[in-house]
């Protein structure tokens, strides 16, 4: 019984039937054409967020331009020393006054000198950038900021609580939420003290700084550690809503 071929079309016996075994003329192409048929492949979710490219001055990362507004404001309030005045954050004035409700926000970028700006600028170069790298440049904002005005709020709170009404200013209350979205999304992450120089994890860092601002929170040092606290709680629950969210696969 003959066999055809189907790449050259000619009749061949069962032992000359296969193309390589009588020298086909059609192997080369039939072959290309057989193994280019196209396959449709299901795409495999991943933990993992498409950062979408920003234009002009962001095009450099959120982290980067909120720094950035922070310098500016350094300098500002060096040139300006009345511009800070109405930009800190004033328990009383709020109170008072609803209108003064920016302070809420605007506190977050003013430092009450170049060694707090540059500590806090310092911490958030390295864990600002890493979380905006894993979960995008929104979604960082929206933590950045959502942890600077829980800090702000709570330190409201805390200090009508207690009686003690002071003024205060920085960013450390949304570093710290920053700190904790990181802690949870990524507890793989190493860090290393300064003072002292011990290596830990990420997460253990969290816990050894939360410990430190609930045994000073009511310590007169000039430091809100509520402020540091309350951004904290803000960013371990985002983080965990981050981690819920990748479970499921609609992290995208």
């Amino acid at each position: 019984m003959p066999y055809r071929c189907k790449y050259c079309g000619g009749y061949f016996c069962s032992e000359h039937r296969l193309p390589e075994a009588h020298n086909c003329s059609g192997l080369s192409e039939g072959i290309k054409e057989y193994w280019n048929v196209p396959v449709k492949v299901k795409k495999q979710r991943r933990f993992s967020i498409s950062i979408p490219k920003p234009s002009g001055f962001t095009a450099y990362g959120y982290n980067n331009l909120i720094i950035g507004i922070c310098t500016i404001m350094l300098f500002l309030s060096i040139l300006f020393p009345k511009l800070e005045w109405w930009m800190i954050l004033h328990p009383d004035w709020i109170k008072a006054n609803p209108i003064y409700a920016w302070q809420l926000v605007t506190s977050i970028f003013f430092h009450g000198g170049f060694w707090h700006y540059f500590v806090n600028m310092f911490v958030l170069l390295f864990f600002g950038g890493e979380l905006e790298r894993r979960v995008g440049g929104s979604r960082y904002l929206k933590i950045f900021l959502l942890s600077g005005i829980a800090g702000n709020i709570g330190y409201i709170a805390f200090t009508y609580a207690t009686g003690q009404v002071y003024p205060a200013l920085g960013a450390s209350g949304a570093i710290y939420g920053v700190m904790g979205c990181l802690a949870i999304i990524a507890p793989e992450i190493r860090v290393m003290l300064l003072i002292p120089p011990i290596p830990m994890s990420i997460r253990h860092m969290i816990l050894l700084f939360a410990a430190i601002d609930l045994l000073l929170i009511h310590s007169p040092d000039h430091i809100a550690h509520v402020a540091h606290l309350s951004g904290l709680l803000v960013g371990l629950y985002y983080g965990k809503k981050l981690r819920i969210l990748r479970r499921w696969g609609t992290w995208y």
